[in-house]
């Protein structure tokens, strides 16, 4: 429904100034997906497969 509706509408509505305003409304908030404490929960999971999957490897041989 956005990509259909919205996105089209704004696209005609907004002009050039609008969307500068809308860009530095956007940019000081981090998106927590992206968060250095994040990442590094991830890069331990990731780590954490890793290793499973070496071990699970390690006992097919």
């Amino acid at each position: 429904m956005e990509d259909r509706d919205f996105f089209p509408a704004a696209q005609k509505a907004l002009q050039p100034d609008d969307w500068t305003e809308i860009a530095s409304a956007l940019s000081p908030h981090k998106n927590p997906l992206f968060s250095d404490a994040t990442e590094a929960r991830f890069d331990a999971l990731r780590a954490h497969i890793l290793q499973l999957e070496q071990e699970a490897e390690a006992e097919r041989h």
